[in-house]
């Protein structure tokens, strides 16, 4: 099943470049247009500040695509093919979050090509290996959420829809774009501690060559918890299908 999903990435290439195209969006956009007045009312250098939050949101993309693509599988009946067959049909679910997590890696390195062209830099080459790694990792810990959404829901479109409401709040009242002491005293404490958040603040920590051992656990935690909660719905959401 990850080579399905590997050789359909080849075939369809505008899969990656979606990915890409919306890291370079908020690259772009915050950096450039927002960023003179964040960064500004923070003191802060705003686009070291910036990537490592982008990483994560471009990894949520692609979780989002794991949540349509396989929604799209089972409304073709591609997956009835898959029943049929002598194999798990837990391979169904993890072929496809694994060769997502592939792609999202590769997005995640061309997008640090270009960060750095805008003049990121990060304080080590073991500090960015480890920063895109522990992004891929999130990103496939939340295709799972994905795939859950899509066995249950089964409609391209409706699945789209739904990953929106859930992505977007998460997304803007969280540390990938703005720091939270910028932020309302109410919101602070929900923008902390979020997954998005944690993730943002891990990543930045080892781009920037320093640990928080706090954030490690906190992405960790959520990480885990992400799986031990949405792989098993996940199959069993899809068996109900049968």
């Amino acid at each position: 099943m990850l080579w399905r999903d590997t050789i359909r990435t080849a075939r369809q290439p505008e899969m990656l470049v979606f990915a890409v195209v919306m890291g370079v969006f908020f690259l772009v956009l915050f950096n450039y247009v927002f960023g003179g007045a964040i960064g500004a009312g923070a003191g802060i250098d705003y686009l070291q500040f910036l990537v490592p939050g982008v990483f994560v949101i471009t990894a949520l993309q692609g979780a989002q695509q794991t949540s349509m693509g396989f929604a799209a599988d089972l409304a073709e009946g591609v997956t009835d093919r898959f029943r049929s067959l002598p194999m798990s049909q837990v391979a169904v679910i993890a072929g496809r979050t694994l060769g997502d997590a592939a792609r999202n890696l590769v997005g995640l390195v061309l997008v640090a090509l270009l960060a750095m062209l805008m003049g990121y830099r990060f304080d080590s080459a073991g500090g960015a290996i480890a920063a895109i790694g522990l992004t891929t990792a999130v990103g496939f810990a939340f295709s799972w959420m994905g795939a859950a959404i899509a066995a249950k829901i089964r409609q391209p479109d409706m699945v789209g829809m739904l990953s929106m409401f859930w992505l977007f709040p998460l997304m803007l009242a969280s540390t990938a774009f703005t720091p939270a002491d910028s932020m309302p005293g109410w919101l602070r404490p929900f923008a902390n501690y979020q997954p998005i958040s944690v993730a943002a603040d891990a990543v930045r920590n080892l781009c920037e060559g320093t640990t928080d051992s706090g954030d490690l656990v906190l992405v960790l935690a959520w990480m885990i918890g992400l799986l031990v909660v949405f792989v098993p719905l996940s199959v069993r959401l899809y068996r109900s299908t049968e």
